[in-house]
């Protein structure tokens, strides 16, 4: 019996929610048009194992933030992740920063896939409000 991966999985549940993306090898990309973006990146991948799964924006390097807004950054990043709903903001091993939402319910359903997106979406504005001009 020929099992699915969970990308092929999320790409089914994308494609039933009628969520346009593109996908080379195991990454799923989506882009978004916000109030604030007019052409946000939104990747969907898994660990090796495909035991969880991320929805992941990616960012600037944090480096590249004006020394000085740094750590206001990364305090108001922190303070922002307790009030969102299912969304991390972060800093990546690369010291990119990023909006991520994990799940390792690999038996997702097209409504949860959506909601997962919604949220890191969201989120990007959020960042956008916090981030220093």
């Amino acid at each position: 019996m020929l099992t699915l991966s969970i990308v092929d999985h999320i790409a089914s549940l994308l494609d039933s929610v009628d969520i346009k993306y593109t996908r080379e090898d195991n990454v799923l990309m989506m882009r978004w048009k916000t109030d604030h973006f007019e052409d946000l990146k939104i990747k969907i991948v898994t660990n090796k194992d495909e035991t969880w799964a991320y929805v992941v924006a990616p960012f600037t390097n944090f480096y590249e933030v004006e020394e000085t807004k740094r750590m206001k950054l990364a305090y108001d990043m922190l303070k922002e992740s307790w009030k969102a709903n299912g969304v991390k903001f972060a800093i990546d091993d690369d010291d990119d920063i990023i909006v991520i939402a994990e799940t390792n319910d690999t038996d997702l359903t097209g409504d949860e896939i959506r909601t997962l997106v919604g949220h890191v979406v969201h989120a990007c504005d959020t960042l956008w409000d916090i981030y220093p001009a």
